[in-house]
C-alpha cells in the first residue's frame, strides 16, 4: 500500500457499517430521515468490527490528523470514541438533512452534488452526501493508480 489512508478506506467501513444497521433502528424511527444518521453508523463499536484500524498506514495517517501532543493509538481510540465526535457526527446529519445546508456542506468537502443525485431524489441526503464521498474517492484512487501506472512500476510501496 501507499501507506496513505483515503477516504475510500474510511468510506468503505462507513459502507459496511451502513449495511449492517438494522432498518427498525432508533434512528430510522426519528426525524421522518430515511436511514440512519452518521452518529449511528460510525460508532466506536462499529468502527472496530469493520476493520478498518487493523491497517497500520490507516491508523498511522489518522493520528497524524490529531492535534499535536495527542498522535498517538491510544488518542486515536479515545478520540474516535469522545462525545465531541459523536455530537459533529448528529450535528453534521443534522446540517445534512435540512437541505438548506446541502450544497454548502458538500463545497466544504470539496464533493461533487450530482454523485448524490439519486439519493437526495429519493429523499436521503445522509445517502447522497456518502455517495458523494465514494464518488470522490473512486475518482481519486482511479487517478492516483493512473498516476502509479505510468510509472512503470509494479512495486506499490513509496
Amino acid at each position: 500500500g501507499s501507506g496513505a489512508i483515503t477516504l475510500a478506506d474510511l468510506q468503505g467501513a462507513m459502507q459496511g457499517l451502513a449495511t449492517s444497521t438494522p432498518p427498525g433502528s432508533a434512528a430510522a424511527a426519528g426525524a421522518g430521515m430515511p436511514g440512519p444518521p452518521l452518529s449511528e453508523l460510525a460508532t466506536a463499536d462499529a468502527i472496530d468490527t469493520s476493520g478498518i484500524l487493523s491497517d497500520p498506514a490507516v491508523r498511522a495517517r489518522l493520528v497524524e490528523l490529531l492535534p499535536e501532543g495527542q498522535r498517538t493509538d491510544d488518542k486515536l481510540e479515545e478520540n474516535l470514541r469522545s462525545a465531541q465526535v459523536q455530537q459533529s457526527l448528529k450535528t453534521l446529519t443534522a446540517a445534512l438533512a435540512s437541505g438548506d445546508e446541502f450544497n454548502s456542506i458538500l463545497a466544504n468537502f470539496a464533493l461533487d452534488p450530482s454523485d448524490g443525485a439519486a439519493a437526495m431524489v429519493s429523499g436521503n441526503p445522509i445517502q447522497a452526501f456518502l455517495d458523494c464521498v465514494l464518488k470522490k474517492v473512486e475518482r481519486e484512487k482511479a487517478a492516483k493508480d493512473d498516476e502509479e501506472g505510468k510509472d512503470g512500476d509494479d512495486n506499490m510501496e513509496e
